[in-house]
């Protein structure tokens, strides 16, 4: 009798300690998935670049302080099936907002739209962008170029620019829609581009980057090229070998973009005596790459960059119709510039007769 009446107390005292336990583990992951902080209703505004994966996102509202637990946040947005449907945008939270709340504020995309409304195209120069955000009176021009040309202002919080090669901020003002307040600083003008850029740049092209044993600056110098290159995104990264082939060879790159942009304003074709100047940015007279990036490339040809096609050209001539043709040899090269020549007088000529 004794024997039984001990097992069932242990029975009773284990069943118990399960019960608490649920219970302890329930709350626990109700607290987990409540408020941060339901007394604190001060506004928090976060940006969700484009792109950005359930990791990412959960990264930024932790930054933020407004989810509590990572796992936890994660396993419910996947749990809730809205784990693939959140969007990008800039949003406005507090801490008294639950990760429900949160959650079904992202798939949605309620988005807040703050501030003046500048969208900074692919290809974009930093004089272009300057132009752009002065016009929009978000900012002073003498302040943006000091701040562009002096990097070391930015390494402590981006870690990436902390590289002595890195001489400008030129390539890494990654373009997008942004939403500034007219009194916001230059400094965190350009602070928000480098951060959708940070998050651009995720942890799978870090690694191709080591895997090609390059540098972030060649990454972002050669992606520029081939941003001011290209017309078609089918072309990029055909474009990105041919640039790969020639210094493979050490052959000059011969960028047309790379001249231009000692122009800072775009000349509508260059010249014969263009091609003569003397700059680190004329790459028909200096091999390898340019000293800083011509241009603030987007996303499509950075990855371009480092995942090239794998082709044996060292020539490409556009189309009419935006695309390019490729070649091995000059001698194939110097047919598809006359066959473009033609092309074109030829469309000119069909406008002329249509007007």
């Amino acid at each position: 009798m004794n024997l039984n009446n001990n097992k069932g107390k242990k029975i009773k005292i284990a069943a118990i300690i399960t019960v608490l336990f649920i219970i302890f583990v329930v709350a626990f992951l109700v607290s987990q998935i409540g408020p941060y902080n339901k007394n604190n209703k001060k506004d928090i505004v976060i940006d969700i670049p484009t792109g950005s994966t359930l990791n990412q996102v959960t990264d930024v509202l932790k930054e933020n302080k407004l989810i509590k637990n990572k796992i936890i946040f994660k396993l419910y947005a996947k749990l809730s099936n809205n784990s693939s449907t959140l969007k990008s945008g800039t949003y406005l939270f507090n801490q008294t907002f639950s990760n429900k709340e949160i959650i079904n504020d992202l798939a949605k995309g309620k988005i807040y739209n703050q501030g003046v409304r500048i969208t900074i195209p692919e290809g974009a120069t930093s004089f272009e962008i300057i132009d752009l955000l002065v016009k929009n009176n978000i900012g002073k021009k003498g302040i943006y170029e000091k701040l562009i040309n002096n990097p070391k202002e930015f390494k402590e919080r981006f870690t990436y620019l902390d590289n002595k090669e890195i001489t400008s901020l030129e390539g890494f003002l990654y373009p997008s829609t942004y939403y500034f307040k007219e009194d916001e600083s230059e400094k965190e003008v350009l602070s928000q581009m480098l951060k959708t850029f940070e998050s651009k740049y995720n942890e799978k092209l870090q690694k191709r980057q080591k895997e090609l044993d390059q540098s972030l600056y060649e990454v972002v110098k050669l992606a520029s090229i081939v941003e001011k290159e290209a017309v078609l995104d089918k072309d990029r990264p055909i474009i990105a070998s041919v640039f790969y082939n020639r210094m493979n060879i050490s052959m000059p790159l011969q960028s047309d973009a790379t001249i231009q942009y000692v122009f800072k304003e775009r000349k509508k074709s260059i010249t014969y005596d263009d091609l003569k100047i003397e700059s680190p940015y004329n790459t028909y007279r200096v091999a390898g790459l340019p000293p800083t990036p011509i241009a603030n490339p987007g996303i499509k040809s950075i990855e371009a960059v480092l995942y090239p096609a794998d082709t044996e050209y060292l020539y490409f001539v556009a189309k009419i119709d935006g695309g390019n043709t490729y070649s091995k040899t000059y001698e194939e090269h110097i047919k598809n510039v006359q066959q473009y020549r033609k092309d074109r007088e030829k469309r000119n000529n069909s406008y002329s007769t249509d007007k």
